[in-house]
């Protein structure tokens, strides 16, 4: 399930391992398709360019990966998830 995905149309998301060992094929940013593999642990992984790069159970030590990440590849992401300040349209977030 996507908790979060790069507001920039990049690659980047943050998965809830809802369905451990489940493989599913999803669409790139580029529009190709590409095989998913659900870890068999931890409740969150963030998911970058085809690759899983980050497994754990705190959604705060993903979401730190992932704005991490968005830096890193200039997305320039609005940081962690502030619920007064911030509202989710499609999984990205946005302002209120």
């Amino acid at each position: 399930m996507i908790v979060r995905r790069c507001t920039k149309n990049m690659d980047i998301v943050i998965h809830k391992n809802t369905k451990p060992g489940m493989t599913k094929m999803v669409m790139m940013a580029d529009g190709t398709m590409t095989p998913l593999e659900y870890p068999k642990t931890k409740k969150y992984f963030l998911w970058v360019d085809g690759i899983i790069t980050q497994k754990s159970d705190s959604f705060s030590t993903i979401e730190n990966a992932y704005v991490n990440t968005c830096k890193q590849k200039e997305c320039h992401t609005h940081g962690r998830i502030d619920i007064v300040k911030h509202k989710l349209v499609d999984n990205k977030v946005t302002m209120r």
